[in-house]
């Protein structure tokens, strides 16, 4: 049976079908439009979108999908049937109970929708899939406008008692620092984040790719800026490390777009800050899935309930 992943972004929505091998059959990208201005517009595109999904699936598999799983930001409740918080993103999301919203939308669509945080959905489909494919223990960065990530320990998704696990771009490296969307102060997402880059720079670069093209120009404020993104995330990692024992951490997100200038400094600032008992150092590695990590790990996700559900095995 097929199982079916959407993650929703303000941008884009990327979805994916898996069979019961967790075979990918295909995968699609859908741009959309982020009306923070509309969040009643916002919230129907997106259930249009999931609708005209379902019905692909099916068109392409010959059957309905036996789970559908959504991947969005924010907090999830306990049943994983909404997101109970999503502050500054994706207006009108919050709240909503996507099997209610598409049953009103298209009574025809019955399939109960399974919602996920999308940092736990990318490490889900690089665990199974991708660059942490083989690991037990594993953490995941996703950098791009704010740090999103997740935790796996021995082989299970951390979620935590109320979901908030795996929230890695919160933990703070400044107690006297800014806050960003949440009251930490200091957070990795501020140090790292897209959404800051001109708070960081004050006003100078607005944007992460914008510091990026300096420091190809050769300019010394983006230059200085760069060194000091990328100590922070050294500084982050080590951190995660220290907390979780991981043996690899998987880097995702547009800012690995900068390819060995992310990597190449980072490896240098980890020799300095990381704490290596007998010598061990982790792994610090790019995901391989690109822009649909997220979708394919919320169709694994689906796959490894419904499993369960069925006394079968993930």
């Amino acid at each position: 049976m097929p199982h079916l992943g959407i993650d929703i972004g303000g941008s884009s929505a990327k979805v994916a079908l898996l069979d019961d091998a967790a075979r990918v059959l295909f995968r699609s990208l859908i741009t959309l439009a982020d009306r923070a201005d509309d969040p009643n517009s916002n919230r129907a595109v997106r259930v249009d979108v999931i609708a005209k999904a379902i019905a692909a699936a099916a068109a392409e598999a010959g059957v309905a999908p036996a789970s559908v799983t959504v991947a969005t930001p924010g907090i999830v409740d306990a049943r994983h049937r909404r997101v109970v918080s999503l502050p500054g993103k994706l207006a009108g999301l919050e709240g909503v109970d996507w099997t209610e919203a598409l049953a009103a939308h298209d009574p025809r669509h019955a399939t109960p929708i399974t919602v996920l945080n999308d940092g736990h959905a990318a490490l889900l489909g690089e665990a199974r899939l991708g660059a942490a494919r083989g690991a037990r223990d594993v953490a995941m960065l996703t950098l791009g406008t704010g740090v999103g990530g997740g935790v796996m320990i021995d082989g299970r998704l951390l979620e935590g008692r109320h979901r908030r696990a795996g929230h890695l771009g919160h933990i703070s490296l400044d107690p006297y620092g800014a806050p960003s969307v949440f009251p930490t102060p200091g957070s990795l997402e501020w140090h790292m984040g897209d959404a800051y880059a001109a708070a960081r720079t004050d006003g100078r670069y607005a944007s992460n790719e914008a510091i990026f093209a300096g420091v190809r120009r050769g300019e010394s404020a983006a230059v200085g800026a760069w060194a000091r993104m990328m100590r922070a995330l050294a500084v982050g990692i080590a951190s995660i490390v220290n907390a979780f024992d991981c043996e690899r951490v998987v880097l995702g997100g547009g800012l690995l777009a900068a390819g060995s200038l992310v990597l190449e400094p980072l490896e240098r600032q980890l020799d300095e800050v990381e704490w290596r008992p007998d010598g061990i150092r982790v792994e610090v590695v790019p995901a391989t899935l690109g822009r649909f990590a997220g979708s394919v790990g919320a169709a694994v996700y689906g796959r490894d309930a419904n499993g369960r559900r069925e006394g079968g095995t993930s």
